[in-house]
């Protein structure tokens, strides 16, 4: 039971970032300011190097990984705008 709600909260998490990209493809621009870009990118990053080195919790590799994609594609639309 717990690992299905692990896994539910992981999946929740990792699509936090989806309205933001659909935003951001729809309209060829990222709206989020660099502070809370970076912070979140580099936030993501740091707790996903932590999990890779300590536990292998295929859920939380999930969701961090996930949310790393999408931030780069936040970031990259950043940069080009």
């Amino acid at each position: 039971m717990f690992e299905i709600l692990g896994w539910l909260g992981s999946i929740l998490l990792a699509c936090c970032a989806l309205p933001e990209i659909f935003r951001t493809l729809k309209d060829g621009k990222c709206h989020i300011g660099w502070g809370l870009l970076l912070m979140w990118f580099f936030g993501e990053v740091f707790v996903l190097i932590h999990i890779l080195n300590t536990s292998r919790d295929y859920a939380l590799l999930f969701n961090y990984t996930l949310n790393c994609l999408l931030l780069s594609v936040m970031i990259f639309y950043k940069i080009r705008k």
